[in-house]
């Protein structure tokens, strides 16, 4: 009866420690994580430069602070430099494009048309009866999409000619507000500059002064600390940056995959005049950014153009589109799990659940932090540096005490505090 009692009390006490730990974790994230950011991109930075600074000062009489902030300079022009080439080139697609964009909406009636041609056809293929039930709510679905798309067409053009209030459904009202909208968000933006450009500057001297004193302050951390403690935490940051390292090299490789994938293909089709839309490097780096999160992929982006290309009549390019789909997500299937090698072992439905959460609780950001950090966790549950979960058969057991207690480490200091009591 008493080790029932103490089993459930064991795990009641793991249950309260994983809540305020996730409590914490929820705290940190929410309110602490973008007033620290600049110290923890700092000592992030520290870390991976200690490596450099160290063979910097072994091979040159250069000093720690000055090897610190010759990396930091260089790595900050590097950053500066890709950013600036790569955000002008993306700048000019972008513009461009919503050039075309602006071009292409006058069709867009025609095309309307088109599709409720295109798909009535196709419905009236199906057998008689199931083409004469849905055909009357497909015509009425695009006939109220004509007139909806008309009516606010002629409203904008009247409000463009007269300047006055055009109707109750399209009032001026609704012109104004996406534009004070706008403006209100570059006030905004612009009333929050100086304090970027002071966190940034912040984050650049923390940069130079942590790498320097790197030894010094993980030396005071691990002072304040038993052994104990000191090791786990020291395996802890191990297995954390490889997770990382490995993560972020992976999936670096994948999107400069999909990005060569997309350039290549559409530049074919583009050579044999199949796809003259142009915006070939836009178009491929809005797909390899799509094609990398879990629940979405490639197929977001290339299944509705195709689908909009058929409809369209335009045939050659709705195959290519297709052919191009299938290679991309034949590719991804094989050089994934190579590239990823178990780093990625989460469930679908596990990283499913932390995007939705993390979206739900830290907004955008949170889709990509959430499911890192369970990764991350699964990856040191399964080397035994905290026990969260039991592990399989055969995987590494605990070889340093757990960060959260169980039933065996509690009976251990129950053990140790009968033996002092003894003792004395």
């Amino acid at each position: 009866m008493d080790a029932k009692i103490e089993k459930r009390r064991a795990f009641l006490i793991n249950i309260a420690y994983f809540v305020l730990i996730l409590g914490a974790v929820y705290v940190f994230f929410r309110f602490a994580f973008w007033p620290t950011s600049p110290f923890l991109f700092a000592f992030f930075f520290a870390v991976v430069m200690q490596k450099p600074v160290e063979f910097i000062t072994s091979k040159t009489p250069l000093k720690r602070g000055i090897a610190s902030l010759l990396l930091t300079l260089l790595s900050l022009l590097i950053v500066v430099g890709l950013l600036t080439l790569l955000g002008t080139k993306i700048y000019s697609e972008i513009r461009a494009f919503i050039s075309y964009l602006m071009a292409t909406f006058d069709n867009v009636p025609d095309f309307i048309a088109t599709a409720r041609e295109w798909t009535l056809n196709k419905v009236n293929a199906l057998p008689r009866v199931v083409g004469r039930t849905a055909a009357p709510y497909i015509d009425r679905f695009f006939n109220t999409l004509t007139g909806s798309f008309t009516e606010s067409e002629s409203a904008i053009a009247q409000a463009q000619a007269t300047g006055s209030t055009v109707s109750s459904t399209f009032s001026l009202t609704s012109l104004v507000k996406p534009l004070s909208g706008t403006v209100s968000g570059v006030i905004s933006t612009a009333s929050k500059l100086p304090s970027k450009i002071i966190a940034v500057v912040v984050c650049f001297i923390a940069c130079c002064f942590i790498t320097s004193d790197y030894k010094k302050i993980t030396s005071f951390i691990k002072r304040q600390i038993s052994p104990e403690k000191g090791q786990t935490l020291s395996k802890t940051k191990a297995l954390t940056l490889r997770t990382m390292g490995k993560m972020l090299k992976a999936y670096c490789i994948i999107i400069a995959i999909t990005f060569t994938e997309i350039s290549i293909g559409l530049s074919i089709l583009s050579i044999a005049k199949i796809y003259t839309g142009g915006y070939i490097i836009l178009i491929a780096i809005g797909i390899a950014v799509v094609d990398i999160l879990p629940i979405l992929g490639s197929g977001t982006i290339l299944v509705p153009w195709a689908i909009i290309s058929l409809v369209t009549g335009k045939f050659p390019l709705f195959l290519g589109l297709i052919i191009l789909y299938a290679v991309i997500t034949v590719l991804r299937q094989f050089i994934e799990p190579r590239l990823v090698a178990g780093q990625l072992g989460l469930p679908p439905i596990v990283t499913l659940i932390g995007m939705y959460f993390g979206l739900k609780l830290f907004s955008v950001l949170g889709m990509f932090v959430v499911p890192l950090i369970i990764n991350v966790l699964k990856v040191l549950n399964d080397e035994g540096v905290i026990s969260i979960w039991k592990t399989k058969p055969g995987q590494s057991e605990l070889s340093i005490a757990p960060i959260l207690p169980t039933a065996q480490s509690l009976e251990h200091v129950k053990r140790k505090v009968k033996l002092r009591g003894k003792k004395k």
